[in-house]
Formats: C-alpha cells, sequence, structure tokens
C-alpha cells in the first residue's frame, strides 16, 4: 500500500504555527491544518486500524483519541509555547494516561520520523515484574529478546542507571534490567520514504515482528494486575 498523504507543506504548517505562537493566527488558518495535518493523520490511523486490533483487540483506535492535539496543554509545564511542531499518534488501552501507557506509536517531528512499542515513563510496579521475568528467563522475555537481538529496524530505548542494579546478571540481561523506562524504537531522519508513502507496508510488518516485545510487557502489567487484585480479597 502507498500512503502518501504526508507532505513537506504539514511539516511547514507545524513549524510555522509553533512560531507564531498565536491562537489569532490558527484560528484563522484552521482549514488549512485540518487539510494537511489533522486528515492525514486520521487516514493513517484507519489503514492502521485493522493491523492494530489483531495486535491487541483493545487498543482505542477511534482517530481522534489516537492522534496528538495541536495546541498543547500549558497548565503544569514551563514551557508555555502554545502549539507543537510535532504531531504523533499512540494505540494504547481505554482510560488510560498517556505518560504511564504501554503503547504502539507513529511520530511526525521536524528532524524526522518513526514508530515503536514501549512507554513514555513506565509505572514503577510493572518494570519491577518484568525485572522478575528476565532474572527467570520467563518464556516472554526470552521470546521477545530473541526478536529485539536480531532486529536491525528497531533499537532498545531508556536510560540506565549508571551503576548496574543487577551485578550478578549476565551483561545482555542488564541490558534490559537497569533501565529506567524501556521501549523499542526506529527513526528516520530521510522523509523520502515519508511522503512518498512507500513507509507504509515496511512499518505494518516491523510493528508486526516486533509483537512478541509487547507482549512481554502486556504480561508484566497483567501480573501486577493480578497481584494488586489477590492484595485487595486478602
Amino acid at each position: 500500500m502507498i500512503f502518501d498523504k504526508f507532505t513537506p507543506q504539514m511539516l511547514d504548517f507545524l513549524a510555522e504555527n509553533h512560531l507564531r505562537n498565536s491562537k489569532s493566527w490558527y484560528d484563522d488558518h484552521k482549514d488549512i491544518c485540518r487539510s494537511l495535518v489533522i486528515e492525514p493523520f486520521y487516514q493513517l490511523t484507519e489503514a492502521m486500524t485493522p493491523t492494530m486490533l489483531e495486535i491487541d483487540p483493545q487498543f482505542v483506535c477511534i482517530p481522534y483519541k489516537v492522534l496528538s492535539r495541536v495546541r498543547r496543554d500549558t497548565r503544569f509545564t514551563k514551557n508555555k509555547d502554545l502549539y507543537r511542531d510535532h504531531m504523533w499518534l499512540t494505540f494504547r488501552h481505554p482510560k488510560k494516561h498517556l505518560g504511564n501507557s504501554l503503547c504502539y506509536y507513529f511520530e511526525i517531528e521536524q528532524e524526522g520520523w518513526g514508530y515503536g512499542v514501549g512507554y513514555y515513563d513506565i509505572p514503577s510496579q510493572v518494570r519491577d515484574a518484568y525485572r522478575k521475568m528476565i532474572l527467570h528467563h520467563d518464556v516472554n522475555y526470552l521470546t521477545a529478546k530473541n526478536i529485539v537481538d536480531n532486529e536491525k529496524t528497531f533499537s532498545l530505548y531508556g536510560e540506565s542507571y549508571r551503576r548496574s542494579r543487577f551485578p550478578e546478571a549476565s551483561p545482555e540481561d542488564q541490558n534490559w534490567l537497569n533501565r529506567k523506562n524501556i521501549g523499542v524504537s526506529f527513526f528516520c531522519d530521510d522523509f523520502t520514504a515519508l511522503f512518498d508513502g512507500t513507509f507504509y507496508d515496511i512499518m505494518i510488518n516491523d510493528l508486526k515482528r516486533i509483537t512478541p516485545f509487547y507482549h512481554f510487557l502486556r504480561v508484566a502489567e497483567e501480573r501486577v494486575r493480578h497481584q494488586k487484585g489477590l492484595e485487595a480479597h486478602s
């Protein structure tokens, strides 16, 4: 499939809207924003939906809930810029806060574009759960690790502690154990495939292939949820 809805003009509009930082200017150009930015992302969401629901039937795939907002929420941040110069999609479970949700994502920034799976900020209990799975060489971890180790597309992300928390673990396991956050990502600074539409089939195949990594972290979440249920009824 060729998905050629994204254009250089979209990036130009986002950059100018961000730099002008003006509600009145944005209001005067809403129709342009809709045609250049919102609609292409909505169409991509609709195209990706069958694959995302195949990976996880619980994913929310309603376009306006999947797409980030052009207008920023500046209430709780020192950065008071009103508008973003980048946009993204996130496929995650309903009623989950983006900050601590496990999700699939696709993003376009001024510097490039990419996609992946993971957390923006993993809940500490889930991190503890997946670490236990690693230490016990749980089959879900081994399957995920094998996929990531043999992947040329994705890189494991997440800042690591300066000093190992698990010095007795193997170096390969420490690479996962010592991360404060975790996910896998692909990022490209060449917009050619994005603008000519050839990125789509490659991206879909990549996201399918990395599914064991997603399932590994989802199992960790389910084990946390199960433990909380046991504690609530004890």
